[in-house]
């Protein structure tokens, strides 16, 4: 017994120090690693520079993963605030020493979690205008790092004057949701009346109406337009661009990030420069617990040498040059823009007789038409699901971006428009699949099944992506002009044949396909399934089989859209459903109006797109009368109860 005693205390012994030295406090800090977490609202490659930023300055401060000295958690919540809500609890959760946000929206979403953890924020406004000041006007004691506030955008306003003296329309586009956006706008309008500058104002809400308002704002003859540090004008930029490149009309901002993407010039913030700044207040924190809240100092003049050189414009020393990343200057310039442009000071004076006001009308009502071209899957997609199998299918939404999204990464490495297009088709079928599947084999209702198919694919249309938005080369679509047909055709009218030429085909085998002994017995299916089933089909098998050609239909839109448009964006997708389901509408509505009293597959089919060409030419004659683009979501509404309440 005393030798047992013995042996226990001798092993005592020996492990005591070892056990003491893991429950002390470690005397040297620098070997734990220091937690930080890192949330950006949104993908954007402008915002990317300041995350590059900020961790540079960081290791300029000493701290830097390859030392071993921090721990970084990143998340992005790719432009959608649940996620971001979600995004800000799981970094909050890891308990992090530094919180890092960017831009705007991350900060407020953070600084409302009430939560002690700091947080050091970049790309943002002064706490001033985001409200985020208590009634003693200070900041939240959690909060510091590098701001800016908008006297920039008065500067960059006054950048307008100073290279076209002659400019007397300003166009932009601003989105509502967004208060940076919202505080810039105020700041325009009164420099424009100061300055004796007409402002045209357009707000844009979602990517999809992009296009068209920006082409309203073109009809107005506007000489210069001003994009704005907004969200919707990052994810949509190249058909900005497109469209004002077209027009001869160059672009200004306070965005040094969208002169890479194709703007003539900007006085305003380098995004590299902000982040590292940001990111060496956050080194000072992390060593003394100082606390800096500072207004960054990183305001350039800057322009694009491409850009410039088809305006043939030279700047100033004050201007630093920068080249385009993403955007391509076209080669489709006639020897008119060429006159035009060797005198940008005399842009505003370009002659607009009565000829060429008819001919730019002419365009916009076309370029409706293109745009309604390019979602003619979409709505026979919808007609196939609601008046062939009678299932509402949701999943829509989801499979237009699929379609896009595919498009988007595959186009971005140089793959053929043709694979592209024919991979769409495929990923749409197998969104279709699914919720054939679920609604089949699970026996949950069709309508829950698309919904819970299309939540699953925002999920996979980011991975796809990896961002929120990407932008497309216009070389490598199949809206690329060839260059025999240049000065024959212009890139719009080539775009409408295109389409046209596609949706004639689509119709063609849409008709050969209903009319066969398959299409036949899927018909059948809509009207009676006990019917099908005492004939010896499968009426599960049909409805997988019909969703699956719905959604390859719907994707395909999406392929043709994002070409068209020139990016893919993650959120195009919302409302789609609607807008299909209001073009069938119509379309059947007119086959009513002209009382068409045998209505045929053909006459069915040929209706549907007709609606979605009447839909789009609606939504283009309310910008032409000025109404604002806010009420487009409550006028389909009513377009869509005008015609059910009518066929009813």
């Amino acid at each position: 017994m005393k030798f047992f005693t013995k042996k226990i205390s001798i092993f005592s012994l020996l492990f005591l120090p070892i056990f003491f030295a893991c429950t002390l406090p470690n005397e040297n800090p620098e070997k734990t690693p220091i937690k930080i977490a890192f949330v950006d609202a949104f993908q954007d490659e402008t915002l990317a520079q300041a995350r590059i930023g900020f961790w540079e300055g960081l290791a300029l401060s000493g701290f830097s993963e390859k030392k071993g000295n921090i721990q970084v958690f990143y998340q992005n919540a790719q432009g959608d605030l649940s996620t971001l809500h979600q995004a800000l609890d799981y970094s909050i959760s890891q308990k992090p020493t530094l919180l890092a946000v960017c831009p705007t929206l991350a900060e407020i979403t953070a600084v409302k979690k009430q939560t002690n953890t700091p947080i050091c924020s970049m790309v943002t406004s002064d706490t001033k205008l985001t409200k985020l000041i208590d009634k003693n006007g200070q900041n939240p004691p959690n909060l510091f790092g590098a701001y800016d506030n908008t006297d920039h955008i008065a500067d960059a306003m006054s950048m307008t004057k100073k290279l076209f003296p002659n400019a007397k329309k300003i166009g932009l586009l601003y989105s509502q949701a967004e208060i940076q956006s919202k505080n810039a706008l105020e700041i325009i309008q009164k420099r424009c009346e100061k300055e004796n500058l007409q402002l045209f104002a357009l707000p844009v809400n979602n990517s999809n109406e992009t296009d068209l308002v920006t082409q309203a704002l073109v009809q107005k003859n506007i000489d210069i337009f001003f994009a704005l540090p907004d969200n919707a004008v990052f994810s949509s930029f190249e058909v900005i661009y497109k469209r004002c490149e077209n027009a001869k009309i160059p672009i200004l901002t306070c965005e040094e990030g969208l002169v890479k993407r194709g703007a003539l010039a900007a006085y305003g913030a380098n995004m590299y420069e902000w982040g590292k700044h940001a990111g060496e207040i956050a080194g000072e924190f992390l060593k003394t617990g100082k606390k800096r809240h500072e207004l960054i100092k990183s305001h350039r003049f800057v322009y694009n040498s491409e850009v410039a050189k088809a305006y043939n414009m030279q700047f100033s020393k004050d201007f630093v040059a920068v080249k385009n990343e993403k955007t391509t200057i076209s080669n489709n310039s006639t020897k008119e823009t060429e006159n035009i442009t060797k005198n940008p000071e005399n842009l505003s004076k370009k002659p607009q007789n009565n000829q060429q006001n008819t001919q730019n009308t002419l365009n916009f009502y076309l370029s409706a038409v293109v745009l309604a071209l390019c979602l003619g899957g979409l709505v026979w997609g919808i007609f196939l699901s609601m008046r062939i199998f009678d299932i509402p299918d949701i999943t829509t939404d989801g499979s237009y971006t699929l379609g896009a999204v595919v498009t988007a990464v595959l186009l971005s490495y140089n793959i053929h428009w043709g694979f592209a297009l024919g991979f769409s088709l495929v990923f749409g079928g197998l969104a279709g699949f699914f919720t054939g599947f679920i609604h089949t084999k699970f026996k949950v209702q069709a309508l829950l099944s698309g919904i819970l198919v299309m939540t699953a694919l925002y999920s996979v249309n980011l991975e796809i992506l990896g961002r929120s938005n990407l932008a497309i080369s216009q070389e490598n679509t199949v809206f690329a002009l060839p260059n025999a047909l240049l000065g024959i055709f212009s890139p719009l009218f080539y775009s409408f044949l295109v389409l046209f030429l596609a949706n004639l085909l689509l119709s063609a085998g849409l008709w050969y396909i209903l009319k066969s002994d398959w299409g036949l017995t899927m018909r059948a299916l809509g009207n009676s399934e006990s019917m099908v089933r005492a004939n010896g089909a499968s009426p599960a098998l049909l409805k997988i089989q019909g969703l699956m050609l719905a959604n390859a239909l719907t994707a395909l839109s999406g392929s043709f859209l994002a070409q068209y448009q020139g990016f893919s964006d993650i959120n195009m997708g919302g409302g789609m459903v609607i807008i299909g389901l209001a073009s069938v509408m119509i379309g059947e509505s007119m086959l009513t109006y002209f009382k068409f009293t045998k209505k045929t597959i053909a006459s069915q089919i040929f209706s549907v797109i007709l609606g979605a060409i009447l839909f789009r030419m609606l939504l283009a004659v309310v910008l032409m009368l000025g109404i604002n683009p806010n009420w487009f979501k409550f006028l389909t509404a009513v377009v869509v109860l005008l015609v059910v309440s009518k066929r009813k």
